[in-house]
Formats: structure tokens, sequence, C-alpha cells
């Protein structure tokens, strides 16, 4: 009986893995969002959650350059990470871990061909189907060793990647996170973490772009918190949209004021003449910046 019940569940995943995939498209999802929210909240919560970037208007583009946060505009690894590991958690109690694995899994993969097979998304899917690749396997998962096998899996898919300035601001941010020195939970923390990843990635931007926002480590302490928020807020209430379009317009007006609120943030702290400056790095300075930000990190993990 058990066999029977296991084989008519995996039946229904595929199927509805298939009819997401065959009959939902990205187009669909972001008409939704267009019907019930402004414009300019609209093409923000487009490009976060789907990743569309047709409807924004340069000088919203050229303040989030300004302010820092340019990134958020389009769907990053975070998104990926919610919707893989949103599902899995929340399916696994009720057909099981393997089950609920296979389906974020697939789901994943359904969405990033939407959003499109950008770096970060990219980066974030192998990195989650690792771990729980490792679950399945009942194995010990190893971040270090998951980040190198994905930089190789990407540079043997694309040598192109590595003149990608994506790919390098992708990896070290994420190393950032992972080795940063603060720990702990205070009311100072969401600022030190900003400030940390930002040196971080400082010299890239400057190498590949040219230019750097001064006001980048106090823009995302102020906005990045509501990410996760607007992203299951989007997805969750563009799909109800779709089916009882009452319900999706109430969900996603619960976004409106979060919308609101990144878009003031980002327009008065770009409004400042400051805000961002034209810099040129070459390799031997940016090899240099990150021995100085290492030693930093090797001195005050020893001394902890």
């Amino acid at each position: 009986m058990k066999k029977w019940k296991d084989i008519l569940i995996w039946i229904i995943i595929g199927t509805l893995i298939f009819l997401l995939y065959k009959f939902v498209d990205k187009d669909s999802l972001i008409e939704v969002i267009f019907k019930n929210l402004p414009p300019r909240e609209a093409s923000l919560m487009a490009g976060m959650v789907f990743g569309d970037k047709n409807n924004f208007d340069k000088n919203t583009i050229l303040n989030f350059k300004d302010s820092g946060v340019i990134h958020i505009m389009v769907v990053s690894g975070t998104n990926i990470v919610l919707v893989f590991r949103g599902l899995v958690e929340r399916l696994a109690r009720g057909i099981g871990r393997k089950k609920a694995i296979i389906t974020g899994f697939g789901v994943s993969l359904v969405y990033i061909s939407w959003v499109g097979f950008e770096i970060p998304a990219v980066r974030a899917l192998l990195l989650m189907s690792l771990f729980y690749w490792a679950q399945l396997l009942g194995r010990k998962f190893n971040l270090f060793r998951a980040i190198i096998l994905i930089i190789l899996i990407m540079f043997l898919a694309d040598f192109k990647v590595l003149t990608s300035g994506s790919f390098y601001l992708s990896f070290v941010a994420f190393g950032a996170v992972v080795i940063n020195l603060n720990k702990e939970r205070k009311w100072w923390s969401d600022l030190w973490n900003s400030f940390w990843v930002t040196l971080w990635i400082l010299p890239i931007l400057a190498l590949f772009f040219g230019k750097i926002s001064v006001v980048a480590p106090i823009t995302n302490a102020l906005i990045l918190f509501l990410i996760e928020i607007i992203t299951i807020l989007g997805v969750f209430g563009s799909f109800l949209g779709l089916l009882v379009p009452i319900f999706g317009k109430i969900v996603l007006l619960l976004s409106f004021p979060l919308l609101k609120y990144i878009l003031l943030i980002v327009d008065w702290l770009a409004s400042f003449k400051w805000a961002s400056l034209e810099i040129r790095f070459n390799w031997i300075l940016l090899i240099g910046w990150y021995l100085i930000l290492a030693g930093w990190w090797w001195k005050e993990r020893n001394e902890k």
C-alpha cells in the first residue's frame, strides 16, 4: 500500500512541476503585479521577483546605482534560496524530506528558467542543490568544497564567466558573508555586516565599473531586510492573482508600503552629490586591498 502511495505522490509532484513549466509563464505573473500596484512599485517588484528589466526608467536605475543597491533590482541568489528552502522545509513534514527536496529542486529550476540563468541565481541553485544532495546521501555538507566545486562547474560551462564582473561580485560577496567577523545579533549588526561585505566588493566595482557608492553600506542596512518579505509576497501574490484575482490583489497591496519605502530611501540617499564616486582600480591595487582585508580578518579571528 505504501509503495503505491509513494508512486502516486511522485506522479503528482512530476505533473505539478510540468504544468507549472508548461502553462504558467513569467509574463502573466508580471501582468498581475502591474494590474495591482502603481507603475514604479510594480517595476521594482517585477525586477526583484521575476528579473524583469524592461520597465525601469533611467532616473530610477541611476538612483539605485548611486545608492549602491542596483543588485536588488533584479533576481538575486536570495530569491532562489527562499524558493528552494521554503518549499523543502514546508513540504518535508507532509510528504517526506526526499520528495520535498526533489520538489524544491524542480520548482526552483522552473523559477530560474523564468528569471534567466543569471550568475547569482545559478550559483544559489547549485549551492542549495549540493546542500540538500548531501542530506539525501546522509553526508556532512562542506561549504568550502561546495563553493570550489560551483566555481569549477560555472567555469567549465562558460569560460567567458571569468570576464564577468557579476561572477566575481557574486562569489566575493558570498565569501564575505561566510567569513564575517561579527556573528552576534545586536542592533548595529546589519549595518556592520553591510559595511563588511561592501569592503570586499568595492575593489571589484571599481575595477569593472569605475564607480563606487559611498552610501551603499547605509542603503543596504536600511532595506536589505525587506527582500525576503517582498519576494514571498510577490511570488505568492502573483500566483494567487492568476487563480483568485481579488486575493492576489490583497497580498500584493501588502507589499506596496515596503516597495514605497525602498524607493524613498534610494531616492533620498542618491540625491547627495557625494553618494557615488568615480574611481579606478587595477589588478595590483585589487590584490593589495584583499591582502589587507585578509590580514585584518586573520588577526581578528585569532584574537577571538
